[in-house]
This record gives C-alpha cells, sequence and structure tokens, in this order.
C-alpha cells in the first residue's frame, strides 16, 4: 500500500517470482473508482533494477502518491520498455474486487546470485526456525505471554554439580531425525550387504540394532539436562521445567480416544505443550514459547526471541513434502471442521506493499486451502468413495490453528484480485523461515 497520501488513493504493489520460465510478475492495483483515463500509473524501474516506483495522480490535485517495492531478483534492461509500454496494453487495467489492476511481466538477469543458491527446501533443515546450531548453553525458554521463565540453564544440574562450579556446563541441545528415520533404518539393516559368516546369527544381529540404537523399537527418550529439538517442538524432561503444570484437556466425544495431557503456564495459564509418554517428557511447542538469545548491540546482553506461527507450521508442511512427498494436507486441531490445503508451490519468492510487510522481498509458500465440513470423513471416506492416497494428516494446537487460518485469510487478501482464486480453492501465502538472512 502506498505510504504517501494514503487517505486520498490507496493502491497495492505485489510482485511474484517464477524461477522456472525465469520472470517476474509485477501487479499494481488502483481504486476502481477513479477513471481509467485519472489512474494511469507511472513505473520506473531503479538504476540497479532490483526495484521499482509507481506514481499515481490525484483527482483533482497536482498531487502524486508514489509507493516503491524492491523485486524479488535483479530484471533485465528491456524490462523499461516493459513497464513504459504495458499501462496501454489492451488487456491491462481490468477490474478486480473493486480494483483496477495492471500486470508486467519482466525477464530476470541471467546472472542474478539470488537465483543460484541452493533451493531451502533441498537444504537440511533451512528451514526449520530454532534447531539445535541456534541454541547455547545458557539459552533460557519462557512463557510467550508472559515472564515467566521455565527452562533455566542451571535447573539442569543438579545442587552438588553447581557447588563444584559446573553451573556452566547448561543445556545440551540436540536436532532429532526425521520423522521417518526408524523406518529407513530398519530398512537399511534388512537390505544391507552381507557380512561375515560369524556376523551373521540372528541374535547377533538383533544385539548390534539395540545396541546402535536404530530399529524401529527404539524410542527417544527424554533426558535430564538435555533439550531435543523436532521441527516444532521441544523436547524436555519433566524435572528440568519450573513453572509448568498439567491441565487436563476436555473431552468432546465420549468415544475419542484419549488425549495428551496439556502443559500449560502456572502464572497465565497459556498453553506450552503436551505431555509425550512414550518419550517420557514434555513437548514444548515453539509457537507458544520465547528464547533467549544475545544481544547483537550488547554483548553482555540477552533479547527474547519468538517464532511466527505460521513460519512454524510452513516448516511442518515442508517437513511432510520431503518425507511424505505430499502436496496436499488436512489440517485441523481435533474438531470436526478445518482446512485442506494443495502446497502448490513451496519455494515462493515475492515482494508486497501491503501494511504488514516490508519493502524488500520474502520467501513463502503459496498455499490453496479451502474449509473442510468434516475432517473424518476427508481423511477416511466411506466405502465406495474415491480416497487420496497423497493426503497427509497435521493436527496443530487450537490456538496456532485459528492462528494460521488468520495469517491464511490474510495473505488473500493483500494478492491482486486475480489471484485470490484459483477454481474452488482460496489461495494464501504462508511465509517460511529462511536461515540465510
Amino acid at each position: 500500500m502506498s505510504s504517501t497520501g494514503y487517505n486520498a488513493i490507496p493502491f497495492y504493489l505485489h510482485a511474484e517470482l517464477l524461477p522456472n520460465i525465469r520472470h517476474i510478475t509485477l501487479y499494481v492495483s488502483i481504486p476502481a473508482s477513479i477513471p481509467a483515463e485519472q489512474a494511469h500509473p507511472q513505473i520506473s524501474l531503479s538504476s540497479s533494477r532490483k526495484a521499482v516506483t509507481v506514481s499515481v495522480s490525484v483527482p483533482g490535485t497536482s498531487d502524486d502518491v508514489t509507493d516503491t517495492l524492491k523485486l524479488p531478483a535483479r530484471v533485465v534492461e528491456a524490462s523499461r520498455r516493459v513497464l513504459a509500454a504495458g499501462t496501454d496494453a489492451p488487456n491491462n487495467g481490468r477490474v478486480e474486487h473493486g480494483m483496477r489492476e495492471y500486470s508486467f511481466r519482466m525477464q530476470v538477469e541471467s546472472e542474478d546470485d539470488g537465483l543460484s543458491r541452493p533451493s531451502q527446501v533441498e537444504c537440511l533443515d533451512g528451514f526449520v526456525p530454532w534447531t539445535a546450531r541456534d541454541m547455547g548453553p545458557r539459552t533460557r525458554v519462557r512463557c510467550r505471554g508472559c515472564p515467566s521463565v521455565f527452562l533455566e540453564p542451571s535447573l539442569s544440574l543438579s545442587p552438588s554439580e553447581v557447588e563444584k562450579g559446573r553451573d556452566l556446563a547448561g543445556w545440551v541441545w540436540k536436532d532429532l531425525p526425521s520423522g521417518n528415520w526408524a523406518e529407513m533404518m530398519d530398512f537399511w539393516h534388512c537390505h544391507k550387504p552381507d557380512t561375515h559368516p560369524s556376523d551373521r546369527d540372528t541374535n547377533d544381529a538383533e544385539k548390534q540394532t539395540d545396541v546402535k540404537g536404530y530399529g524401529a523399537a527404539n524410542q527417544v527418550f527424554a533426558s535430564e539436562g538435555t533439550v531435543l529439538v523436532d521441527v516444532a517442538t521441544f523436547l524436555v524432561a519433566q524435572a528440568d521445567c519450573r513453572g509448568l503444570r498439567k491441565a487436563e484437556l476436555e473431552k468432546t466425544d465420549g468415544d475419542s480416544k484419549p488425549e495428551p495431557e496439556t502443559i500449560v503456564c502456572e502464572n497465565c495459564s497459556a498453553l506450552i505443550g503436551v505431555e509425550d509418554t512414550v518419550s517420557q517428557g514434555w513437548r514444548l511447542f515453539k509457537t507458544n514459547i520465547s528464547a533467549s538469545k544475545r544481544d547483537p548491540d550488547n554483548p553482555n546482553g540477552m533479547v527474547w526471541e519468538t517464532q511466527s506461527v505460521e513460519t512454524v507450521v510452513a516448516a511442518q508442511l515442508l517437513e511432510l513434502i520431503e518425507r511424505e512427498s505430499a502436496r496436499r494436507f488436512v489440517v485441523h486441531c481435533g474438531q470436526k471442521d478445518g482446512l485442506l490445503l494443495w502446497v502448490f508451490n513451496p519455494d515462493l519468492r515475492y515482494s508486497n506493499s501491503s501494511p504488514n510487510h516490508s519493502i524488500a522481498a520474502r520467501q513463502g509458500m503459496k498455499v490453496f486451502f479451502q474449509s473442510v465440513d468434516d475432517v473424518d470423513a476427508v481423511l477416511h471416506p466411506a466405502h465406495g468413495k474415491i480416497s487420496s492416497l497423497s493426503l497427509e494428516e497435521l493436527r496443530l494446537p487450537s490456538g496456532v490453528f485459528l492462528a494460521m487460518t488468520k495469517a491464511l485469510l490474510g495473505s488473500n487478501s493483500m494478492l491482486p484480485g486475480s489471484g485470490r482464486i484459483f477454481r474452488e480453492w482460496q489461495v494464501g501465502i504462508l511465509n517460511r523461515y529462511d536461515r540465510a538472512k
């Protein structure tokens, strides 16, 4: 949205990179109430060819409203002619959702560094916020909604160890492997090359599997002093936590399977995580907590950092895409209704001038979504009905599900009118975590 003269004439700029055809599509949306002959935008390309500036005349005055948008990549010099002649094209200036929309397609510079970097989908943990390497021995964790700290480094050690000066050791952070690691290691063990005759005994093989810890029967267990990190949670030992308590979930269906006990903040009763009985620990949701990190402006100081809901959910979806090779998901929070998501483009680079965005380019994923009235009917269709083999389920905490839905609806309203609907789907964008920043 324009930053100058907003009350007089709000207009929107949106740009998306299409890497496969090496083009950027720029959209300029102006209120349809302004006559077409007066709404004629003047568009100029910066000297670096990485940004555009758009000016629109305010009706009844001699003033111009101006806004600038950084492009997701550098475009070629010929784009200046495209922008100069684009508003005069016969098909430009169509009206969508009360806005007159102009679109321009510009070719991307062949030597642009942004296109040469590897996709974050292919980089291990590149899309996951708060991995073990982001944390340190002295990292503290607290409630996102209040200042109550429940993971302190000194709490990971016994009083005798603290007295011996071992409190400097602090936490040990470890990344958990992929969700299907045990299955893959079992597959490898069953199909590995022949071993030495003395090692072929079945009992010896089973013992070897148990010792090395890669059998599917082996489980990951929480241990004191260690924080195990996966895509969306921290797995910690109950003994390491302070200021948290259990609170049972309310049962909505007497025939439903038992729900795990929830973990809430003692100070403000906010949901923090759930009990993991299999791993014998507590899983703390990354979306519901804050973590301390060093203040870049003060080497001796600390600041509290949070992660947005959409980046954590996007990371979960990307991990499922990697692991299960699926693009369609039923997302819900345990209720009857939910959302059906189709991840159309998992690695989208875009720019937008709406109020909640900076003018800089961002990385996200384009998602098609629609409401589902009966989640179980979609996941488990009745006999005789078509079922989708490529459909995965993602269950989220209720607060996270509502925040993700709000983010999708908000991104839909920021898109150009022509890009908000695709057949029976609504179109939205979930922002991704970008480790390269």
